[in-house]
């Protein structure tokens, strides 16, 4: 059990360095993809059919469009075992609709790291750092420290569009377009010893739109399913996290965009549809994902999708219309994350 621990000492060594050269990576912890549903698909999200109440973190707009009150939490190793985890992944949320096309959720995101080796500085070659390491050279007679990231989220959608007149050659159709916004408190810390006791915070927006229709509409056959297509700007004003460093290092997310579409293509022969999805996001050198559910009568789905070129695969069991279970793998040489997700409907219970 020792090597996770030599890797994240490693690890925070050239992030304390990197932090002063470049500020590309603050708060890289709200890089990992939200929900279990999401990461079974490839790290990406749909509101098509989409319960499991991370909308917010993806495109806030979506939120419009729920009908119910759901409560959502999640877990999940980054990386190592399930027993003994590089870092723990937890997210709890609420949201719930305020009448048709409005729709609030609000959320905590935690992620942390527990029992970090307090290592002296390296000296010599950056290349020399595992040997001294490993070798011991480092140690502070067993001296640890943790790291804890935490995201609060507010979001609010309302829907500003929902029919489209396309003339008298043609009709009016059901177009649904909202338009959502996520505010959200960002708080990093370092503690765990005297010697290591740092924060930094700071407080940024995402915005997001979509349109979402039936194929059917425009063809007149009810063989089509629905599309969705949605774009969301992430970090609106390049948030700021401010530390409390003796430098009072301010390190900046990037604004970056979230293109996604999706498609559910009904298959009424066999009572159950598939949904494609592909999202591109631009942020750092861009990364672009690909997936697809299989669902059986609003009872059992099957997922499968490719993140940052990792394999992951899913799978969600619904009961009583009221209870949503969903459990997530992904491939990674650091150690596969398995992630286990319950939303429960509580509009089934309260009416």
């Amino acid at each position: 059990m020792k090597k996770p621990a030599l890797f994240i000492s490693l690890v925070l060594i050239v992030a304390s360095q990197a932090m002063a050269q470049e500020e590309r990576y603050a708060a890289a912890f709200l890089d990992i993809p939200l929900g279990v549903r999401a990461l079974g698909v490839g790290g990406q999200f749909t509101p098509i059919d989409n319960k499991d109440g991370s909308a917010f973190f993806w495109n806030p707009s979506a939120l419009a469009l729920i009908k119910g009150k759901y409560i959502s939490t999640m877990y999940s190793n980054q990386f190592g075992s399930i027993g003994n985890p590089l870092s723990n992944y937890f997210h709890i949320g609420y949201s719930q609709d305020l009448g048709p096309g409005i729709g609030v959720s609000l959320n905590w995101i935690r992620n942390s790291i527990a029992n970090i080796p307090l290592t002296d500085e390296p000296t010599g070659a950056r290349g020399d750092y595992f040997r001294q390491i490993r070798a011991g050279i480092l140690d502070n007679n067993g001296a640890t420290f943790s790291n804890n990231d935490d995201a609060l989220f507010l979001s609010v959608a309302k829907t500003i569009i929902n029919i489209v007149d396309f003339g008298w050659q043609y009709f009016r159709l059901p177009i649904e377009i909202p338009l959502g916004v996520t505010f959200k408190y960002v708080s990093q810390s370092f503690g765990g010893d005297r010697r290591v006791s740092f924060s930094g915070n700071g407080i940024g927006v995402d915005i997001g739109t979509l349109i979402k229709f039936k194929f059917s509409d425009f063809v007149g056959k009810q063989l089509f399913g629905d599309f969705v297509f949605g774009v969301t700007v992430k970090d609106l004003f390049n948030t700021t996290i401010a530390w409390n460093t003796d430098l009072r290092t301010r390190a900046a997310i990037p604004r970056s965009l979230l293109i996604h579409a999706s498609y559910k293509q009904p298959l009424e022969f066999l009572s159950s549809a598939i949904i494609v999805l592909i999202t591109r996001d631009t942020k750092y050198e861009g990364l672009t994902s690909l997936g697809a559910e299989y669902r059986f009568r609003d009872i059992l789905a099957l997922r499968i999708g490719s993140y940052d070129r990792n394999l992951t695969l899913g799978a969600g069991l619904f009961l009583f219309r009221a209870f949503y279970i969903d459990y997530a793998y992904q491939s990674s040489e650091l150690g596969a994350p398995h992630r286990i997700g319950l939303t429960v409907n509580l509009a089934e219970f309260i009416q």
